[in-house]
């Protein structure tokens, strides 16, 4: 007996067989770009799965999933990063092909389940997840169970308006925390100030992306350093907002900007200081992630293990 975790990016797509504790036994990838359709996509993910089951001999009783949204009745409603796939009900298909119950999570929502269950989130009550790649996202954990509002879609941290004047957000909004304080803008600021950098200018002007920055920043790029230390002021504000609305336990955050590791957590965290109600602030400690880069994954395991959360009981 066996969790299948189906973790779906706007880029990759993982699939992942699980013990029923959650202990993963194999995991699985492929590019979106690989399949032409949505529908495509599912079957491909069912072949997968069987394939994993039947390899290790495992009856997989549960499916999770972790995805974009936002969601609707269980359908995605014109979700950002999955262009056309507008309307599919990913835990109805998944479960058809499968012929086993699934349900659906918001990805962020799923990762902190995973963090809460198995990572730095463990023992709390309230806690929340945040990811900073390619966008901004976040999933909470309230009273001792997820809570993901009544469609699925709580705690969009990432379109939190910041800066009124700012870039344009794939959301439709301006100057959102994802628009000025993601991976993606972190790459876009490096390439609008790289002339004014000798590191920078050193590098293939069009490819310069975050890690770029966060590598000019570790060897003390002035224009790296500032840059990376506007980003953490952003993420710093919407922290405060977080803190101040939310007052949880501990936040932990992941995603791949945050493998800048602790000298970066820390500036994060002075920022979340200087944007929270004091009192407020030293009641939440702030984590890296300790699932790494396969957090996701997990997150989707973990929705296998606690099915409906409705339903689930509180810890």
């Amino acid at each position: 007996m066996a969790l299948l975790g189906v973790d779906i990016g706007g880029t990759k797509i993982a699939i992942g067989l699980a013990s029923e504790s959650g202990k993963l036994i194999e995991q699985d990838r492929f590019l979106v770009a690989e399949t032409k359709t949505p529908e495509a996509t599912l079957d491909r993910v069912a072949e997968i799965g069987k394939r994993l089951g039947t390899k290790h001999g495992q009856d997989i009783t549960r499916i999770g999933i972790g995805s974009p949204g936002p969601f609707h009745n269980g359908r995605l409603a014109q979700p950002a990063n999955l262009p056309g796939w507008d309307g599919i009900a990913l835990a109805e298909s998944l479960s058809a092909r499968l012929d086993r119950p699934a349900y659906l999570q918001n990805d962020g929502n799923a990762a902190a389940v995973g963090e809460w269950m198995f990572g730095q989130g463990k023992n709390s009550q309230d806690m929340a997840y945040i990811t900073v790649s390619t966008g901004v996202g976040a999933g909470l954990v309230l009273n001792g169970a997820p809570y993901g509002g009544p469609h699925g879609n709580a705690a969009e941290i990432g379109h939190i308006v910041i800066d009124p004047a700012g870039p344009p957000c794939n959301c439709g909004l301006t100057g959102c925390l994802e628009a000025v304080a993601s991976g993606t803008a972190m790459g876009r600021i490096g390439r609008e100030r790289a002339s004014a950098s000798a590191y920078l200018r050193s590098l293939d002007p069009a490819d310069i992306g975050a890690k770029d920055v966060i590598r000019g920043w570790q060897q003390q790029d002035p224009v790296s350093s500032e840059i990376v230390e506007q980003i953490a002021q952003y993420l710093g504000h919407g922290l405060g907002i977080l803190v101040n609305l939310v007052n949880p336990e501990r936040i932990v955050l992941g995603g791949g900007v945050m493998n800048a590791g602790l000298p970066f957590l820390a500036r994060i965290t002075h920022w979340t200081e200087f944007y929270s109600m004091p009192t407020l602030y030293h009641e939440t400690e702030l984590f890296l992630s300790s699932l790494g880069d396969d957090t996701g994954l997990i997150g989707a395991i973990a929705v296998a293990i606690i099915g409906d959360p409705a339903k689930s009981p509180r810890i």
